[in-house]
């Protein structure tokens, strides 16, 4: 589904992604994990054409994402979370969720003059309650991000993100700053929105989260891939264990 291959990106000197290639499979939930400064959150920005590579290939679905401005990503059935929230302080839960779905909304004046508008909002509407129910704040809607508590906040920006209906879900620490209670809800949500057919590519530095939730885990450490495979290998990787977890080389 999302082929990245041999991407390199540099800020300076410094190469933050170092020809770095991996491939995510429909379905699945592919965790890349690595430790600060490791080039995770520089990847999802290239992947969502924040940023530019210097080298290396990028499709989705076989298209070359690469040739795509940021904002034509999300019509192509990508979303994503940020590593710090992003949601709009001066409206309401509801609006913020709404936000997701705009962007389906085609602004003509002829649109604007049609029946297709009020359609368009009786549809969306239902699609937000439908999405708050999922997310249980439905009894949020009408609250403000400075009104709520940061566990709600991470939920409400994953409903967001699901709004759009994307094919693939990027999600970067969307357990950061949890509590355990609110860290095991976010595992649960995270099942179940892959469950309901979203594949799903997931940065987290939690790894009680990664173990629990992934089929795939790839590693970088310096902007280079050091190892992949699924849960049980990663988690007996003797350059992970050193490298990622911190451990002494003779442990």
């Amino acid at each position: 589904m999302l082929e990245i291959n041999d991407v390199t990106v540099s800020f300076g000197g410094l190469k933050a992604v170092n020809n770095f290639s991996m491939s995510v499979k429909p379905g699945e939930i592919h965790s890349l994990i690595g430790p600060n400064g490791a080039g995770k959150t520089t990847l999802f920005n290239t992947v969502t054409r924040i940023i530019e590579p210097q080298n290396g290939k990028i499709e989705f679905k076989g298209e070359n994402l690469l040739s795509l401005n940021a904002n034509d990503v999300i019509y192509k059935g990508i979303s994503r979370t940020f590593q710090n929230l992003q949601l709009f302080q001066a409206m309401n839960v509801f609006d913020n969720i709404y936000s997701g779905i705009i962007y389906l909304y085609n602004k003509s004046i002829f649109s604007i003059l049609s029946k297709s508008r009020k359609n368009y909002e009786e549809e969306a509407r239902e699609r937000v309650l439908e999405i708050a129910e999922i997310f249980e704040i439905k009894n949020r809607l009408a609250s403000f991000p400075a009104q709520l508590p940061y566990g709600i906040l991470k939920r409400v920006e994953l409903a967001r993100a699901i709004a759009s209906d994307p094919e693939l879900l990027l999600l970067d620490e969307p357990a950061a700053g949890l509590n355990n209670y609110e860290t095991e809800e976010i595992i649960d949500i995270i099942k179940m929105v892959n469950e309901k057919g979203k594949t799903i590519l997931l940065v987290e530095h939690d790894m009680n989260v990664v173990m629990n939730v992934s089929n795939i885990i790839t590693v970088m450490n310096f902007g280079q891939k050091i190892a992949e495979g699924v849960p049980e290998e990663i988690s007996k990787n003797e350059e992970v264990i050193k490298v990622y977890l911190g451990e002494e080389e003779n442990a």
